[in-house]
């Protein structure tokens, strides 16, 4: 029988470490596999139990929210604020930089994250021409259109859905384009955009744990202590209900964005201990783009209650999980007939 320290210790643990895995980088997937269906999900009685759950835990740390103060709501932190605000620019390009740089030296036949492989030997240099001019402001528009190039090309390689996965870069090379091109004075909207894809690349994470819950099962194969004796089929469920959680609140809240991040980024370093340095540089240009938003705090809620806030929680999901599904059957549709 599990104990209650091993269900507390799996939600220490566990839940987080599996949440922040981007599955791919660690076992065989195969993208003719469909997912899992929809009448399979629902008819899950732990699915119920851990939606409500959920929403229970975003309508009551949305109160919270709009209670506790943020930094932004404290006169005394605002020139600290700007001032971490300004040097988002350097952080994004330079963080950028040093990630191609590595890539050109000891990963040359990657794409952009671990599985994206082709053994192209004009990849590295590319990679180098990338970081080196996101290194400056004047010349960061080569490195926004570099990276978006490699995207369309894993696109080719690897179809326009398994890369919905890392919608990341291109709000990345979209931001350091606007580096180059928009007057400092206009800068804001390209961070928003860099939130958007960010956070919607932590949901899409998420919903993958209910569409192909397979995958994980196969990390899990190599790493059972992660569940801590718990059901794998809840155990996976569970790490998706965290990671969304999470990622709405970055996306929407103020203190609680602050605390999600902090959460997230917690769970982001732990996961190096049992995934390696694979993690580590799959998760490198995710991890920039956090430090950005993290000193971008939002200064009013984009939703006015809590009780609005749960709800589109609630829409975002449902949103969310049919357009994983419609997209997989229609974006496959013209490769994979069978399906």
């Amino acid at each position: 029988m599990i104990t209650k320290t091993r269900i507390v210790a799996a939600s220490v643990l566990g839940l987080p470490l599996m949440a922040s895995a981007h599955i791919k980088w660690f076992v065989d997937y195969d993208t003719t596999k469909a997912p899992e269906s929809l009448a399979r999900i629902a008819g899950a009685q732990d699915f119920w139990a851990l939606l409500f759950l959920s929403i229970a835990i975003i309508f009551a740390t949305s109160v919270l929210d709009r209670k506790i103060p943020s930094f932004t709501d404290r006169p005394q932190l605002h020139g600290w604020l700007e001032k971490s605000h300004n040097a988002i620019p350097e952080i994004m390009r330079w963080g950028t930089g040093v990630f191609f740089l590595t890539l050109g030296i000891f990963y040359p036949h990657v794409i952009l994250t671990p599985e994206l492989i082709i053994e192209n030997p004009w990849l590295k240099y590319l990679h180098f021409v990338i970081a080196f001019t996101a290194f400056s402001k004047r010349s960061s528009f080569i490195a926004g259109f570099g990276i978006l190039f490699l995207y369309c090309y894993a696109v080719q390689l690897y179809g326009l859905f398994h890369m919905l996965d890392y919608f990341v870069f291109v709000g990345t090379g979209v931001y350091l384009i606007t580096q180059t091109i928009l007057p400092r004075r206009t800068y804001g909207t390209e961070l928003e955009l860099l939130r958007f894809v960010l956070c919607y690349s932590f949901l899409w994470g998420g919903i993958d744990k209910f569409m192909q819950p397979a995958l994980f099962y196969q990390l899990l194969n190599d790493h059972s202590y992660l569940a801590m004796g718990l059901n794998w089929a809840f155990f996976v469920r569970a790490c998706g209900f965290v990671e969304l959680c999470l990622a709405w609140h970055i996306y929407t809240g103020k203190m609680a964005g602050y605390a999600s991040i902090g959460v997230l980024a917690t769970i982001v370093v732990l996961a190096f201990i049992p995934f390696g340095l694979t993690d580590f540089i799959g998760h490198f240009l995710f991890i920039i783009p956090l430090v950005a938003v993290l000193l971008t705090p939002r200064k009013t809620f984009i939703f006015r209650s809590a009780m609005t806030n749960t709800v589109g929680f609630v829409m975002m999901l449902v949103a969310l999980t049919l357009f994983g599904y419609l997209s997989y059957y229609f974006l496959h549709f013209h490769l994979y007939t069978h399906l």
